[in-house]
């Protein structure tokens, strides 16, 4: 029964996530070495990575402000990119209580999973290479 729920769930992760696929290529500018900008957030506005409540962010070592409409308003993210850990911030100036976004983790719902930062973050940081 476990396993039939688990493949129920991850059927319904990966439709969602291929929704937003086309739009993740398209961001990213270039694909890992090929030079363009990395993308290594998925930011939402609504849990379960909704699609068109998305935008991506990006950035590597250094501390980037969310812009609206994602400042105070994230209720899942996906870092989207293995290799590359984030951090995201309460404060705009990547200061705070905060959440680590390892290589590709996700938070589908950050009103379930870290209530106190489910639509609280202003700020993130990526540290890696890429």
């Amino acid at each position: 029964m476990r396993s039939i729920a688990f493949a129920t769930l991850l059927a319904a992760i990966t439709a969602g996530l291929a929704a937003v696929t086309a739009e993740l290529s398209l961001r990213q500018g270039g694909s890992p070495g090929g030079g363009g900008n990395m993308v290594f957030l998925l930011v939402c506005t609504e849990p379960n990575l909704e699609p068109g409540t998305c935008e991506t962010a990006g950035g590597l070592n250094t501390c980037t402000a969310f812009d609206a409409p994602f400042n105070d308003s994230i209720e899942s993210l996906v870092n989207t990119f293995a290799g590359v850990a984030c951090a995201v911030y309460v404060n705009d100036d990547c200061t705070g209580d905060s959440l680590i976004v390892a290589n590709s983790a996700e938070f589908d719902n950050l009103g379930v999973s870290n209530p106190e930062l489910n639509n609280a973050l202003s700020s993130f940081q990526c540290i890696g290479t890429a």
